[in-house]
């Protein structure tokens, strides 16, 4: 006896749900995107920290002015009332090139580590590169045998946000100190480093 094996009909291919899949996969990317650059917008419109505005000329009593080891001009202001959210600043360091403030360090107590992170994020959204060196990321042969470090960096179109916090591997001992800090600086700070340096060494010195 034979039996005759009914053959089920394949359904259609359906294009349009394939099409309609793609097109909510690409507009959440572009929806993302648009997000992340509205975080960056309200980077570079903020131009620094608080009333500190990268790009701008120095201003006479904001402290005394002393050369680093780069040789910038920089002034510490120990005493402030600034706060990031809820979160206190200990100190503020503002770095001139030929009297115009290209970065920014505002130094800020470790405990507050996680909570500084969070609003960053929240701020400014995902960082848009990630240099961390941690427990959670692969060992790099050139960095601290003694300290990790979070390190991120918010890049806009004129300048660039990086949070950094270092931390011992063991807490304990010589190597127990801890540092956290936000770095304001214009992307061509190098640049104008360079030539702030050239200018100051010139073979008319000789």
């Amino acid at each position: 006896m034979v039996f005759a094996l009914e053959k089920k009909p394949t359904k259609p291919f359906n294009m349009k749900k394939i099409l309609f899949c793609i097109f909510c996969l690409l507009a959440g990317v572009l929806a993302i995107s648009n997000i992340q650059a509205q975080s960056l917008k309200n980077l570079e419109d903020n131009n620094g920290f608080k009333k500190y505005k990268l790009g701008s000329k120095l201003v006479l009593g904001l402290g005394v002015k002393y050369k680093d080891a780069e040789g910038a001009d920089k002034i510490v202001i120990d005493y402030t009332k600034d706060m990031i959210g809820d979160i206190p600043v200990k100190t503020i360091e503002l770095y001139y090139l030929k009297d115009t403030l290209a970065k920014i360090i505002v130094q800020v107590s470790p405990e507050y580590y996680e909570k500084l992170i969070a609003a960053c994020k929240s701020s400014f959204g995902q960082p848009t590169k990630d240099v961390s060196n941690n427990e959670k990321v692969k060992f790099d042969s050139t960095a601290s045998l003694n300290y990790y470090k979070d390190n991120y960096i918010w890049k806009a179109t004129r300048l660039r946000m990086e949070y950094f916090y270092q931390y011992p591997k063991i807490s304990s001992g010589a190597y127990g100190t801890r540092s956290l800090y936000l770095t304001y600086i214009l992307n061509d700070y190098g640049q104008r480093l360079q030539r702030f340096q050239r200018g100051v060494n010139s073979a008319k010195n000789f």
